[in-house]
């Protein structure tokens, strides 16, 4: 089945919120990607993650998930991966196997660390009841600094994340940026980051940032 077949079948339906930095990732996919979907509203305010009939979709309880034609994937990178092959987009995601080496690299590392360090921000910011030990404060922007300091040098190399060309890396990295800058916490001064971050915000997906 073609993609403008399959586009006229079934809708892409994605569960989550616009909130969610990880949906987030998804929904700018898919702009990128051009893909029309349904985003069904779950988690955050609108609860619903420990209804069993989402957890027979997806049973950590998180999200986002999707449902391509009866096709059920989780996991946000997955999913960006996943729509990127479907639709063919090599600039997104190349077939070149050290430029999509370096893609997933930065991929991966967003997920396992960069993600958590924010987590971290948040958690002891805007949803702490309390203002938090100044000291854990003071470590926890230090390990954030240190992280987008990586960004920062790696793109004093490249225009983009993974090279001279917008790519999925881009995205969730991107949706990091955006939360950190907005959490009332001390940052570095990274000049390179601030410049192509202010260029990627740019692209229509980015919209999303500000929703």
């Amino acid at each position: 089945m073609d993609t403008a077949d399959r586009r006229g079948c079934c809708m892409l339906k994605i569960w989550g919120h616009r909130a969610a930095p990880n949906v987030a990732k998804v929904l700018w996919t898919c702009s990128e990607l051009g893909i029309e979907h349904e985003l069904l509203p779950i988690g955050g305010s609108h609860g619903g993650l420990d209804d069993a009939g989402y957890r027979r979709l997806n049973p950590n309880g998180r999200i986002p998930t999707i449902d391509d034609n009866g096709f059920i994937l989780w996991e946000s990178h997955a999913i960006m991966r996943y729509l990127a092959r479907r639709e063919g987009a090599d600039a997104l995601y190349p077939g070149d196997a050290r430029t999509v080496g370096l893609v997933d690299q930065w991929l991966d590392w967003q997920a396992a660390h960069l993600a958590q360090a924010v987590r971290d921000l948040v958690r002891l910011t805007i949803k702490a009841g309390t203002p938090p030990p100044a000291e854990q404060l003071a470590r926890a922007e230090a390990e954030a600094d240190m992280l987008f300091g990586i960004v920062d040098a790696a793109l004093e190399r490249s225009r983009f994340i993974a090279g001279s060309a917008f790519t999925l890396a881009d995205i969730p990295i991107g949706i990091a940026v955006r939360r950190w800058t907005t959490l009332p916490v001390k940052r570095a001064p990274l000049a390179t980051l601030g410049e192509w971050f202010e260029e990627v915000r740019r692209r229509p997906g980015a919209a999303l940032l500000s929703s």
